[in-house]
């Protein structure tokens, strides 16, 4: 399945990993307003049906570490931002796992106050790199 598009642009597609949507209602209507298509998965075999058909753009996580490390596994290669929440005792943090197909476990976590921010320059930055001509 192609990504889907909104006035010629290609929406930015998102995978939210978790115990099932309802456990992203926080964000969910927030990455659709500024230009997502969110997919969501609860298993390996879940993410492996959108894997196969949808190129990814960013994947958040809300799975346990096992399930963590699998997923890194799984999007090694793949042109992909990845961040995984960690649940702490006020709110929580978003640790950055893979940036543009890297990793980059270790770098600094984001407050979940700052992470709608870090989100939302994202998706304009892939929106923006699609739209230059050195992008394709």
């Amino acid at each position: 399945m192609p990504a889907s598009t909104v006035n010629g642009t290609r929406k930015v597609s998102v995978l939210l990993v978790g115990k099932g949507p309802h456990f992203f209602a926080f964000i969910h209507t927030h990455l659709e307003t500024v230009g997502c298509q969110c997919y969501f998965a609860e298993s390996h075999k879940e993410i492996g049906d959108v894997l196969s058909h949808t190129k990814l753009d960013i994947v958040l996580s809300l799975s346990s570490h096992q399930t963590l490390f699998e997923l890194i596994l799984r999007l090694a290669g793949l042109r992909v931002s990845m961040f995984h929440m960690l649940p702490v005792e006020e709110g929580c943090w978003w640790l950055p796992v893979i940036r543009n197909g890297e990793r980059c476990l270790g770098a600094p976590a984001f407050r979940s106050s700052e992470f709608g921010c870090v989100l939302v320059d994202l998706v304009k930055s892939i929106i923006a790199g699609e739209k230059s001509p050195s992008a394709t």
